[in-house]
């Protein structure tokens, strides 16, 4: 049996020829186009529910979420009229007990709360304070503000990257609202973009203006502090090639980042004392890897530019995605959302 993905995209609005969100399986190292499942205007993230039959899609030009109710593993049906987010609404992510989503706009830096009904529609969100730049001086320009992604740790916590800012911040949920706990600065011009949390407690993120993963470790304070930063590798250069998603293999040994630019998936190891490692780079086969998933044995690569899904084998002995297995033609894809379906 296969499993079935979700595709979000660019549609013209956002400069892209993708109609709205599909639908694809993987099965038996070959994808499979299942259609349109609903049109929708730049769908460019979604996010499936664990527990009910229903998706959530960031219409990021509209500044909308839309909810979306699945009547099969094809096609999805409007559940209520989208709902106003913010500017270039670009990320989604659920709370641990699916009752809240979570929505992060690059546009106006905006994060929001989103209660989640019975039925999976959304109520009136909760906006979360806005970020200050550490790096505000007198007399010079403001920089904006550019929330990018929300990620639920495994202590309940909500942690987001501010791109424009340079820090990420660490939120407790309280009754459905976001209450800040901690800010973590980084170096001006790191530009952190998303992050991955490991079983270890460490956080990996990826910064797309200096291109480094970096580490944060948990703080006897009971918060994170900066532990190292590692480059991505002497491949890579910062202005030039600008790293997008971040993931960890499903042993939790290895590092995957898709590198827009340089067409690469670059492969990080983890040291002893967590601290990532570079083993290689392989080629995405198409242009703008902007988002990949792993699917068992599998790395599946949304390249945005080339119109592309490529399925690559994950080498045994090092993870290295280096066997092409299958391609699919899809328009202007930006991310894989899957969803267990009955």
């Amino acid at each position: 049996m296969g499993i079935q993905y979700w595709v979000g995209a660019y549609s013209p609005d956002g400069g892209g020829t993708s109609q709205g969100i599909r639908a694809i399986e993987y099965r038996n190292g070959s994808l499979h186009d299942l259609g349109l499942a609903h049109p929708a205007d730049s769908p460019s993230w979604i996010i499936a529910h664990p527990g009910l039959p229903v998706i959530y899609a960031a219409l990021e030009h509209r500044g909308e979420i839309a909810a979306y109710r699945v009547v099969s593993p094809n096609r999805v049906e409007s559940l209520g009229r989208p709902v106003a987010a913010g500017a270039l609404l670009c990320h989604l992510t659920l709370d641990a007990v699916g009752s809240t989503l979570i929505g992060s706009c690059y546009g106006d830096g905006r994060v929001l709360a989103y209660p989640i009904a019975s039925d999976g529609s959304l109520g009136a969100p909760h906006l979360a304070v806005a970020s200050e730049d550490p790096y505000a001086r007198e007399g010079h320009a403001p920089r904006a503000s550019r929330s990018h992604q929300s990620t639920t740790l495994r202590n309940g916590r909500i942690i987001t990257t501010d791109l424009g800012h340079d820090c990420l911040r660490v939120w407790d949920l309280v009754a459905g609202q976001l209450v800040l706990r901690q800010r973590i600065i980084l170096n001006k011009g790191d530009g952190p973009r998303h992050l991955v949390e490991h079983p270890s407690g460490l956080i990996y993120v990826i910064t797309e203006h200096s291109v480094e993963i970096i580490t944060l470790a948990p703080n006897p304070e009971g918060g994170y502090e900066v532990r190292s930063r590692t480059a991505l590798g002497d491949a890579f250069v910062p202005g030039e090639h600008y790293p997008s998603e971040i993931s960890l293999d499903s042993r939790a040994n290895r590092i995957y980042v898709g590198v827009r630019g340089a067409g690469s998936i670059a492969v990080m190891g983890i040291g002893a004392d967590g601290v990532p490692l570079p083993i290689g780079r392989e080629s995405c086969a198409g242009d703008w890897p902007r988002h990949h998933v792993q699917s068992g044995q599998a790395l599946l690569v949304a390249n945005q530019l080339s119109n592309t899904i490529v399925a690559f084998g994950l080498n045994a002995e090092d993870g290295r995605p280096d066997r092409r297995l299958s391609s699919l033609k899809l328009e202007s894809p930006t991310c894989l959302a899957a969803q267990a379906l009955p």
